[in-house]
């Protein structure tokens, strides 16, 4: 290569040390999230969040899998990253979320990709934001950006379970990992407070008939 060319490839800012932390959402920012979000894609956000599925296996979920009855969602084995069948748990506020749009059959998710719905997503929060800091006058610059988190559904459900259960072991299960994975990397981001409001995360409009689930911490 010519001299020029590897001084330019050398100035190239290399990217920095990963420090391992998963990134979650606030309640406050699922909540917009949601809020901003077109219909579609509400089981998409609601069930990662909530229930801790992963991306490829909500694009491989029917909603045969979904058993609002009994409170769970089955991911098969043929569907499950790890070839492993699991059940994840449908909380008060997942049933929330899913009932108005819940069938007997059929994809979940109603679009094609979701990674193309991300970037729209995240426009139609930023624009929500933007009024409401017209509504309150305050300045444009003073509005603090949204931006999307890497695997941040998953994270938030393994970060808040966890505070909430104290159950490794549980929480595993439920995202079908390790106990050990599950301990390294999610106890103690965030509290038992927090996880209540987590899992708070209710529609405007709740849901009617929901019995709560009532889940021992040590079950």
């Amino acid at each position: 290569m010519p001299k020029d060319a590897i001084e330019e490839v050398e100035a190239v800012q290399q990217a920095k040390e990963d420090n391992g932390e998963p990134e979650i959402f606030t309640p406050a920012e699922m909540r917009e999230l949601l809020a901003a979000a077109r219909s579609e894609m509400i089981p998409f956000l609601s069930i990662g969040g909530f229930a801790g599925l992963r991306s490829a296996e909500l694009v491989r979920l029917d909603w045969s899998d979904v058993n609002l009855r009994e409170r769970y969602i089955e991911i098969k084995a043929a569907k499950a990253k790890t070839g492993a069948r699991r059940l994840a748990p449908i909380t008060d506020n997942l049933f929330a979320w899913l009932e108005p749009h819940v069938k007997e059959t059929g994809a979940v998710l109603g679009f094609e990709s979701w990674w193309n719905q991300i970037p729209k997503l995240v426009d139609a929060v930023n624009e929500r934001r933007k009024q409401q800091a017209e509504e309150a006058r305050k300045k444009p610059e003073s509005v603090r950006k949204f931006q999307w988190k890497h695997n941040a559904l998953r994270h938030s459900f393994c970060s808040y379970r966890l505070a909430g259960t104290k159950n490794a072991a549980q929480v595993a299960l439920e995202a079908g990992n390790s106990p050990q994975m599950i301990f390294a990397h999610y106890r103690q981001l965030v509290t038992e407070t927090e996880a209540a409001k987590w899992f708070g995360v209710m529609p405007s409009k709740p849901a009617e008939n929901v019995i709560p689930l009532q889940i021992a911490a040590n079950a």
